[in-house]
């Protein structure tokens, strides 16, 4: 006979695992099912930052707590074990690929400030999954890890989730945290009325010995590559390691001959001379709108598998842990519906759905799209004052976006083409512009979660 679960939560994730430790510390009998077999192995590429240190995000102020080795989200009033190093960083640069650059916060005076200083910090991701899983172990979860989950089926108030081994499990409720390329989000019908944009492709490399001009930064720079490319790179928490890694919107263009020229040849090179290779990383995922309803049967989707891009691990803890919340409170109520859930729901739409437009994410990506590499180097030229240093993917696009606007007086007179292609970036629909990475993205038949 099936075991039948209050909650099953599909994905192991920080989101995932967030949800059972929290059913389960609530007394819920919950279920943890995870494709991979060993749920805590880091294996895709990965940024690893905390989003964000130094704002609001999704209605709370993180913080680390190093004394007690803790994670905090002081406005929504709990906090997790985080067993693991953390690396501060100090400014955001945003390189052209001939060097110029625009500034997100000074890197000598923030460095010299310390924790007060940092834009955030990088943490070590496989610490994190164990913390939480020794919280699931320790409230009775019952972890599946090795189960592709394929769809679920709602019948007399009980879900039943299907997996590719053949086995299924039953429960009240499900959480999907299945990630960017959800399978469940696909099967409940939720991405039919999303917009599409494209999918994004990362390659990189785990690397020691690599050079920067600040050493605990984050970078972004874009190459100068005819297929529109950037590079992002982190420290790893440990403080000596750093991943680099190209972001591309056109699958199956030249990402790893790109990589090579970029650490080999022109104005980067040197950072990389005494480098030494430790691991390849690599993923990929479609860009979407947000799903605006994350409900239907008695499952409710959270984190990446809803989300424009991703949630980032705070978005991913947050949510899940509401999401677990909620359940427990339609549990408790014997409401088995929609309205059972409204904290979740109520949630969802007023910190994401109201508060932060998707295009925004998305026009982190835009100029290569409207501008020439040389363009781009050319208005980076320009700007020359040090803007505010956040680490924020919805406010950023903003504050570089009103740098671009003070120096448009300056390019109009100068470059009016430039002045001309920027319009375009305010007033062209991001679909239009997109639209090469939508033809050549692959919405339907994702190769690789």
């Amino acid at each position: 006979m099936t075991k039948a679960y209050d909650l099953i939560i599909v994905g192991a994730g920080p989101a995932g695992l967030m949800a059972a430790k929290t059913a389960g510390e609530q007394g819920l009998k919950v279920a943890l099912l995870e494709r991979k077999k060993n749920i805590t192995d880091i294996n895709r590429a990965c940024s690893m930052m905390i989003v964000t240190l130094t704002g609001c995000y999704l209605g709370d102020r993180v913080s680390i707590n190093s004394r007690d080795q803790r994670l905090c989200f002081p406005a929504y009033g709990f906090s997790i074990p985080y067993e693991g190093d953390h690396q501060n960083f100090y400014s955001w640069s945003i390189y052209s690929y001939k060097g110029n650059k625009i500034q997100l916060g000074d890197y000598i005076k923030n460095e010299h400030m310390g924790d007060e200083g940092r834009i955030s910090a990088t943490y070590d991701k496989e610490a994190l999954l164990k913390s939480l899983m020794k919280e699931c172990f320790k409230f009775g979860v019952d972890v599946f890890p090795g189960y592709n989950v394929i769809g679920t089926q709602t019948n007399n108030g009980q879900v039943t989730v299907f997996t590719r081994e053949g086995t299924s499990f039953k429960g009240t409720f499900v959480i999907g945290a299945d990630g960017r390329v959800s399978r469940l989000a696909k099967t409940l019908g939720k991405n039919k009325d999303r917009t599409f944009y494209g999918t994004s492709t990362s390659y990189g490399f785990e690397m020691k010995g690599v050079e920067p001009s600040e050493k605990y930064a984050l970078f972004q720079i874009f190459l100068g590559e005819k297929t529109p490319m950037r590079i992002w790179m982190t420290p790893r928490a440990d403080g000596e390691t750093y991943f680099p890694f190209i972001s591309c919107t056109h699958p199956g263009a030249d990402v790893k001959g790109a990589f090579e020229r970029f650490t080999q040849q022109g104005y980067f090179a040197s950072w990389f001379k005494n480098a030494e290779i430790i691991r390849p990383l690599c993923i990929e995922g479609n860009m979407y709108s947000h799903i605006i309803d994350p409900y239907k049967d008695q499952v409710l989707l959270v984190s990446d598998a809803v989300w424009c891009q991703e949630a980032e691990m705070t978005g991913a803890i947050i949510s899940g842990w509401k999401a677990a919340n909620a359940v427990k409170y339609a549990l408790t109520e014997g409401n088995i519906s929609r309205e059972g859930v409204f904290g979740y729901l109520n949630w969802w739409k007023k910190e994401v759905i109201d508060k932060l437009d998707h295009r925004d994410m998305i026009r982190n990506a835009v100029m290569p799209y409207c501008l020439t590499v040389d363009d781009i180097d050319y208005l980076f030229s320009k700007i020359t004052k040090t803007l505010r240093s956040i680490l924020d993917p919805y406010e950023t696009p903003k504050i570089v976006g009103a740098a671009m606007a003070e120096i448009i007086p300056i390019v109009s007179k100068e470059r009016p083409d430039v002045f001309q292609k920027l319009s375009r970036m305010k007033t062209d629909p991001l679909e239009e512009i997109f639209m090469d990475c939508k033809r050549s993205g692959f919405p339907n038949n994702m190769r690789s979660s």
